[in-house]
């Protein structure tokens, strides 16, 4: 029972590259190398955001972990107490909020009294708990990792690491103290 052969002549493949108007290229796939320069375009606005992302969150990551780090202590300290998911949702959104006011108190003052340390303090906290988390063994990221003590290398790199992002972070708030409304939040006159 096999299938009978066609009648007439068999159809020949279509293997003659034919470049028309709407193919300059006589590509027998069309727009292939269109399709593939969209992609590429999607692929790198992607590969864009996430670094752009990235950037953001290292530059602005010692606004974000200190209220973050506040308000999961907080959350954790108050379910245990209470065991009650409202309550210790409640306290984590209080001292997220509580924390995040005191740093925007301290870091849009213009007084070197208060502004350098606040901004060295937060960048040695993120600079040296980047270290920490790095060279810390396999742990629930939900948890503080396990301390140990830095050797003096480590000391070195997280200083220096800590000098340089606070120059840079210092760049970055600088507009941002300029504005009208940042006077009124000024500690010292």
């Amino acid at each position: 029972m096999l299938p009978l052969p066609p009648e007439g002549p068999l159809p020949s493949l279509n293997t003659v590259l034919k470049a028309t108007p709407e193919n300059p290229s006589g590509d027998p796939h069309g727009h292939v190398h269109q399709a593939g320069g969209t992609a590429g375009k999607v692929v790198g606005g992607g590969l864009g955001v996430v670094v752009v992302l990235g950037v953001l969150l290292l530059m602005f990551g010692p606004m974000l972990w200190a209220p973050v780090a506040a308000a999961l202590s907080a959350a954790v300290r108050v379910k245990a107490l209470t065991h009650n998911g409202w309550a210790s949702a409640g306290a984590a959104i209080a001292a997220g909020l509580a924390v995040a006011f005191v740093q925007f108190l301290l870091l849009v003052q213009k007084s070197p009294l208060l502004r350098y340390p606040a901004v060295l303090l937060f960048s040695l906290a993120w600079v040296g708990g980047l270290w920490l988390e790095l060279t810390a063994p396999p742990h629930n990221w939900l948890t503080a990792p396990p301390w140990h003590a830095p050797g003096p290398w480590a000391i070195a790199l997280v200083g220096v690491g800590t000098a340089a992002y606070a120059g840079l972070y210092l760049l970055i708030l600088a507009r941002f103290g300029k504005g009208p409304w940042a006077s009124r939040w000024q500690l010292i006159k």
